[in-house]
């Protein structure tokens, strides 16, 4: 929910004012900051669409919609909204941090520690959380551990890390498949796993003169 209050704020806020800024410092202007205002509301609008086919096909068809249905369609929905609002700073990011200095960034050091603390995390509940086969779960926790290797090379201006956590976290949704999750957890995967890669672009790619 905070996610989604604060993409619909901002999105519209970029969009109808022409200007991302904070306090009297202004970081984009025109089109820029209105590209990030649909950056940022495009999340909510495929929502809106999901929600309208899925009412209208209920509607026509006099079926009501399942529970599980519905937990589907919330964590779609959320997935989408978290890594848009993510991709949308990142954006944010790329055209207003300064390309001229070795220094990472606000942005870059936020998503740093936030990527580490999801992998720690996800390392510590990962087996309360997977019902699957050992090797699933081993699996997905050298991810998380590879991820935190990749993330420190990131933070020490090394190019491996940066390719090394773009090839990994590809294998998350393929881990995912292969482990007989569903559907639609394959397709949540997937999402989140290319958002984080046009993130990690995104941040990287104005300072990448000063990768090693």
């Amino acid at each position: 929910m905070l996610f989604l209050i604060a993409s619909l704020l901002a999105g519209l806020y970029f969009l109808i004012s022409g200007k991302v800024k904070i306090g009297n410092t202004v970081y984009l202007e025109g089109t820029k900051a209105r590209t990030a205002g649909l950056i940022f509301l495009a999340p909510l609008g495929s929502i809106l669409v999901i929600l309208a086919a899925v009412f209208i096909l209920g509607f026509i068809r006099q079926v009501e919609i399942s529970e599980t249905s519905r937990q589907i369609i919330d964590d779609f929905s959320s997935a989408l909204v978290r890594n848009g609002f993510m991709i949308g700073l990142a954006y944010i990011n790329f055209y207003s941090v300064s390309r001229g200095t070795k220094e990472r960034g606000g942005c870059l050091i936020y998503w740093l520690a936030y990527a580490a603390i999801t992998a720690l995390l996800l390392i510590y509940f990962l087996p309360n959380l997977v019902s699957n086969t050992q090797f699933f779960e081993s699996a997905l926790i050298g991810i998380s551990i590879f991820q935190i290797i990749f993330l420190i090379g990131i933070w020490l201006w090394k190019k491996w890390g940066v390719f090394g956590y773009a090839a990994i976290t590809l294998i998350s949704p393929i881990v995912a498949f292969l482990g007989k999750e569903s559907f639609s957890e394959v397709v949540i995967n997937l999402i989140t796993s290319l958002s984080l890669i046009v993130v990690l672009y995104l941040l990287a790619k104005p300072k990448w003169r000063f990768f090693e």
